[in-house]
Protein backbone atom coordinates (compact mmCIF):
# COMPACT_ATOMS: atom_id res chain seq x y z
CA UNK A 1 0.00 0.00 0.00
CA UNK A 2 2.93 2.20 0.89
CA UNK A 3 4.26 1.45 -2.60
CA UNK A 4 1.59 2.44 -4.25
CA UNK A 5 0.85 5.87 -2.60
CA UNK A 6 4.45 6.39 -2.98
CA UNK A 7 4.39 5.71 -6.88
CA UNK A 8 1.28 8.14 -7.73
CA UNK A 9 3.02 10.99 -5.59
CA UNK A 10 5.94 10.26 -7.26
CA UNK A 11 4.06 10.26 -10.79
CA UNK A 12 1.80 13.52 -9.71
CA UNK A 13 5.14 15.31 -9.25
CA UNK A 14 6.69 14.30 -12.55
CA UNK A 15 3.79 15.10 -14.52
CA UNK A 16 3.02 18.79 -12.67
CA UNK A 17 7.18 19.32 -13.64
CA UNK A 18 6.73 18.49 -17.25
CA UNK A 19 3.75 20.28 -17.56
CA UNK A 20 5.72 23.22 -17.20
CA UNK A 21 8.22 22.65 -19.76
CA UNK A 22 7.20 24.31 -22.97
CA UNK A 23 9.78 24.09 -25.97
CA UNK A 24 9.49 27.07 -28.83
CA UNK A 25 11.72 27.84 -31.36
CA UNK A 26 12.56 31.35 -32.42
CA UNK A 27 14.75 33.93 -34.24
CA UNK A 28 16.94 36.87 -33.52
CA UNK A 29 18.15 39.89 -35.24
CA UNK A 30 20.33 42.87 -33.72
CA UNK A 31 23.55 44.84 -34.43
CA UNK A 32 27.08 44.52 -32.74
CA UNK A 33 29.13 47.09 -31.46
CA UNK A 34 32.44 45.31 -31.88
CA UNK A 35 35.96 45.85 -31.46
CA UNK A 36 39.61 44.41 -30.43
CA UNK A 37 41.27 45.27 -27.81
CA UNK A 38 44.61 45.91 -27.70
CA UNK A 39 45.01 47.41 -31.40
CA UNK A 40 46.09 50.95 -32.16
CA UNK A 41 44.06 53.34 -33.94
CA UNK A 42 41.07 50.89 -33.48
CA UNK A 43 37.66 51.64 -33.40
CA UNK A 44 34.10 50.36 -32.63
CA UNK A 45 32.16 48.84 -35.91
CA UNK A 46 29.20 48.49 -36.55
CA UNK A 47 27.70 45.59 -37.96
CA UNK A 48 24.32 42.99 -37.77
CA UNK A 49 23.86 39.60 -36.03
CA UNK A 50 21.14 37.03 -36.36
CA UNK A 51 20.18 33.66 -35.42
CA UNK A 52 17.77 31.09 -34.43
CA UNK A 53 17.05 29.22 -31.05
CA UNK A 54 15.35 26.75 -29.36
CA UNK A 55 13.85 27.69 -25.69
CA UNK A 56 13.23 25.39 -23.16
CA UNK A 57 11.23 26.90 -20.62
CA UNK A 58 11.90 24.52 -17.89
CA UNK A 59 10.28 27.10 -14.90
CA UNK A 60 8.72 30.28 -14.18
CA UNK A 61 12.18 31.10 -13.55
CA UNK A 62 14.31 29.46 -15.59
CA UNK A 63 15.02 29.07 -19.07
CA UNK A 64 17.56 26.50 -21.39
CA UNK A 65 17.74 28.30 -25.06
CA UNK A 66 20.13 26.37 -27.07
CA UNK A 67 21.46 29.52 -29.95
CA UNK A 68 22.99 28.95 -33.64
CA UNK A 69 24.23 32.63 -34.44
CA UNK A 70 25.76 34.63 -37.45
CA UNK A 71 27.70 37.52 -35.69
CA UNK A 72 29.90 40.38 -37.78
CA UNK A 73 32.37 40.94 -36.00
CA UNK A 74 36.29 42.96 -35.52
CA UNK A 75 36.66 46.52 -35.39
CA UNK A 76 37.03 49.84 -37.46
CA UNK A 77 40.67 51.16 -38.00
CA UNK A 78 42.20 54.72 -38.53
CA UNK A 79 42.56 54.99 -42.31
CA UNK A 80 44.74 58.07 -41.61
CA UNK A 81 47.07 56.12 -39.15
CA UNK A 82 50.68 55.35 -40.25
CA UNK A 83 51.72 52.08 -38.47
CA UNK A 84 54.94 51.07 -38.37
CA UNK A 85 56.65 50.81 -42.18
CA UNK A 86 60.00 51.27 -43.68
CA UNK A 87 58.14 51.92 -47.21
CA UNK A 88 56.76 54.72 -47.90
CA UNK A 89 52.84 54.32 -46.38
CA UNK A 90 50.88 56.15 -49.16
CA UNK A 91 53.34 54.06 -52.06
CA UNK A 92 49.61 52.66 -53.40
CA UNK A 93 52.09 49.28 -54.32
CA UNK A 94 52.77 48.93 -50.65
CA UNK A 95 50.57 45.68 -49.64
CA UNK A 96 51.12 46.42 -45.77
CA UNK A 97 49.58 49.99 -46.20
CA UNK A 98 46.77 49.39 -48.77
CA UNK A 99 45.84 46.25 -46.26
CA UNK A 100 46.44 47.15 -43.11
CA UNK A 101 45.08 51.21 -43.24
CA UNK A 102 42.24 51.06 -45.87
CA UNK A 103 40.00 48.08 -43.99
CA UNK A 104 38.05 47.69 -41.83
CA UNK A 105 38.73 44.19 -39.99
CA UNK A 106 35.79 42.29 -40.86
CA UNK A 107 35.46 38.48 -38.98
CA UNK A 108 32.25 36.71 -40.11
CA UNK A 109 31.59 34.07 -36.86
CA UNK A 110 28.95 31.12 -36.77
CA UNK A 111 28.46 29.83 -33.00
CA UNK A 112 26.40 27.75 -30.93
CA UNK A 113 25.83 29.10 -27.99
CA UNK A 114 23.93 28.11 -24.54
CA UNK A 115 21.89 31.31 -23.29
CA UNK A 116 20.51 30.97 -19.14
CA UNK A 117 17.61 32.93 -18.51
CA UNK A 118 16.90 33.99 -15.03
CA UNK A 119 13.97 36.10 -14.71
CA UNK A 120 13.60 37.92 -11.88
CA UNK A 121 10.32 38.24 -10.83
CA UNK A 122 8.26 35.53 -11.89
CA UNK A 123 5.80 35.00 -14.95
CA UNK A 124 7.40 38.78 -15.49
CA UNK A 125 9.09 39.53 -18.44
CA UNK A 126 12.31 41.11 -17.15
CA UNK A 127 15.48 38.69 -17.41
CA UNK A 128 18.89 38.09 -16.99
CA UNK A 129 21.20 36.01 -19.20
CA UNK A 130 24.22 34.56 -19.26
CA UNK A 131 26.06 31.66 -20.66
CA UNK A 132 29.34 29.93 -23.48
CA UNK A 133 29.44 30.37 -26.66
CA UNK A 134 32.19 28.80 -29.41
CA UNK A 135 32.22 31.22 -32.82
CA UNK A 136 33.70 29.50 -35.61
CA UNK A 137 35.25 32.08 -38.06
CA UNK A 138 34.18 31.10 -41.36
CA UNK A 139 35.50 34.33 -43.38
CA UNK A 140 37.47 37.09 -42.54
CA UNK A 141 39.12 40.14 -44.40
CA UNK A 142 42.06 41.15 -42.15
CA UNK A 143 45.53 42.00 -42.45
CA UNK A 144 46.45 39.12 -39.90
CA UNK A 145 45.46 35.46 -39.93
CA UNK A 146 42.62 35.22 -37.60
CA UNK A 147 42.41 32.02 -35.28
CA UNK A 148 39.85 29.49 -36.53
CA UNK A 149 37.69 29.30 -32.89
CA UNK A 150 37.23 31.57 -30.26
CA UNK A 151 35.60 30.59 -27.55
CA UNK A 152 33.33 33.27 -25.88
CA UNK A 153 30.96 33.87 -22.50
CA UNK A 154 27.87 36.52 -22.24
CA UNK A 155 25.48 38.63 -19.96
CA UNK A 156 23.12 40.73 -20.50
CA UNK A 157 19.50 41.84 -19.64
CA UNK A 158 16.15 41.80 -21.65
CA UNK A 159 12.61 41.90 -21.47
CA UNK A 160 9.76 39.89 -23.04
CA UNK A 161 6.27 40.40 -23.72
CA UNK A 162 3.74 38.09 -22.90
CA UNK A 163 3.20 37.62 -26.88
CA UNK A 164 6.54 36.38 -27.41
CA UNK A 165 8.59 39.58 -28.49
CA UNK A 166 11.75 40.40 -26.37
CA UNK A 167 14.72 42.84 -26.80
CA UNK A 168 17.83 42.08 -25.21
CA UNK A 169 21.00 43.87 -24.83
CA UNK A 170 24.05 41.63 -24.06
CA UNK A 171 28.25 41.66 -23.70
CA UNK A 172 30.24 39.36 -25.54
CA UNK A 173 33.52 38.96 -24.46
CA UNK A 174 36.29 36.16 -26.69
CA UNK A 175 38.90 34.47 -24.50
CA UNK A 176 41.28 33.29 -27.29
CA UNK A 177 43.85 35.93 -29.09
CA UNK A 178 42.26 36.52 -32.55
CA UNK A 179 45.81 36.43 -34.03
CA UNK A 180 46.54 32.85 -35.59
CA UNK A 181 49.65 30.88 -34.69
CA UNK A 182 50.82 33.97 -32.53
CA UNK A 183 53.64 33.51 -30.86
CA UNK A 184 55.06 36.82 -29.31
CA UNK A 185 57.15 37.79 -32.20
CA UNK A 186 57.02 41.20 -33.76
CA UNK A 187 57.76 42.68 -36.84
CA UNK A 188 58.17 45.23 -39.32
CA UNK A 189 58.09 45.35 -43.40
CA UNK A 190 60.83 45.50 -45.43
CA UNK A 191 61.76 47.63 -48.32
CA UNK A 192 60.53 44.64 -50.19
CA UNK A 193 56.53 44.79 -48.73
CA UNK A 194 57.30 42.01 -47.04
CA UNK A 195 57.03 41.11 -43.59
CA UNK A 196 60.18 40.87 -41.18
CA UNK A 197 60.07 39.58 -37.99
CA UNK A 198 62.21 41.19 -35.58
CA UNK A 199 62.73 41.33 -31.33
CA UNK A 200 61.14 44.86 -31.01
CA UNK A 201 58.02 45.82 -29.21
CA UNK A 202 54.80 45.52 -32.10
CA UNK A 203 53.25 42.99 -29.94
CA UNK A 204 53.44 43.24 -26.78
CA UNK A 205 51.80 40.46 -25.06
CA UNK A 206 48.79 41.90 -25.12
CA UNK A 207 46.02 39.22 -26.42
CA UNK A 208 43.90 41.14 -29.34
CA UNK A 209 40.38 39.54 -27.83
CA UNK A 210 37.11 40.20 -29.51
CA UNK A 211 35.04 42.30 -27.50
CA UNK A 212 31.05 43.52 -28.56
CA UNK A 213 28.33 44.69 -27.45
CA UNK A 214 24.73 43.05 -28.84
CA UNK A 215 21.39 44.67 -29.13
CA UNK A 216 18.89 42.89 -31.15
CA UNK A 217 15.02 41.70 -30.78
CA UNK A 218 13.60 38.11 -30.66
CA UNK A 219 10.24 36.50 -31.47
CA UNK A 220 10.09 32.77 -29.56
CA UNK A 221 7.14 31.06 -31.51
CA UNK A 222 3.96 29.27 -30.13
CA UNK A 223 3.13 26.46 -32.47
Amino acid sequence: MKKTILFFALLTVSITAFSQVKVRPGVRLGLNAANITNISDSDTKIAPNAGLFVNIHLSNFYELQVETNYSNQGASRDNNAVHFTTVDPYDPYNPYYRNYLNNDINVHYVSLAIANKFFVIPDVGLHLIVGPSIDINVSDDTFFDVTPVDFALFGGIGYEFPFGLGIEARYKQGFIDTRDDYDGDSFYVGSDGYYVETDGDYYDGDNWLNSVFQLGVYYKFNF
